[in-house]
Formats: structure tokens, sequence, C-alpha cells
């Protein structure tokens, strides 16, 4: 066997080894996450309008998820850690008119909108999180 060919196995057994450790996910992973699901109530009912914000301060991120009719929300794929939370209305439809616009109201009192006196907190651990909130 010449070195011509012996250098082109090793280069194809290393290309092959590379190719492996990419598909098997040997390397630098991404940081664990989980997904995070709930239930928003005001005065014990659904809240059925809405924005569920999480905001992680210390590392910069954050994610949110619109509330459905039954006030139920969802997160995938977010990062584990502690999150501060608001829970905020969502702008008014595109195009709507102005009477329409001065009259979108929703039912969140004003301390829940923002994430410093809000008070709510959610831990995302990995895996699935079921955190309900009762305004």
């Amino acid at each position: 066997m010449n070195r011509s060919s012996q250098g082109t196995r090793i280069l194809l057994f290393a290309i092959l080894l590379a190719c492996t450790s990419w598909l098997l996910g040997c390397g630098p992973g991404e940081p664990p996450s989980g997904s995070v699901a709930g239930k928003v109530t005001h005065n014990g009912k659904p809240l059925t309008t809405g924005v569920v914000t999480l905001v992680n301060d210390e590392a910069g991120i954050g994610a949110s998820g619109e509330l459905d009719v039954s006030g139920r929300y969802r997160i995938d794929s977010i990062r584990t850690g502690q999150y501060k939370v608001a829970i905020h209305r969502e702008p008014p439809p595109l195009g709507a008119r102005p009477d329409v616009i001065r009259t979108w109201k929703l039912n969140i009192p004003e301390q829940y909108q923002d994430f410093q006196s809000s008070g709510l907190t959610a831990t995302v651990n990995e895996g699935d999180n079921t955190v309900d909130f009762g305004l």
C-alpha cells in the first residue's frame, strides 16, 4: 500500500468518525430545556385572552405563550431556570378600527402586567412543567 492510499483511508476514517460523532450528539450540547404549560384564572374564572411571558434576567432570555379560550397557555423548549412572570394583554388585532382599539380592555390587574410588581414566578425543570396562575 502506498502512502497516498493510506493517507486517503485515514482522511476518510476521520471524516466518518466526525460525522458519526455529530449524528450521535457528541460535542457541545444545548443547555437543558423543558416546556411549561398551565392555566391562568382571574377571580376564579379562566382568563381567555392575553399573553404569559417568562423572563430570566440572569440569563437574558425569555419566552411567551398566548392564552386560549379556556385560559390555558403552553411554552415549548425554554431553558431551565427560575423566571419572573408577567401576564399582559395582547395588542388589538392588526387593522382594528379606532373605536375597537379604544375599547380594547382586558381584566388583568395592572400589577400582573409588570415583571417587577407581579410577584409571579415559575421554575422550569427539564421535561414537562405545569405552572398555574391565579390572579
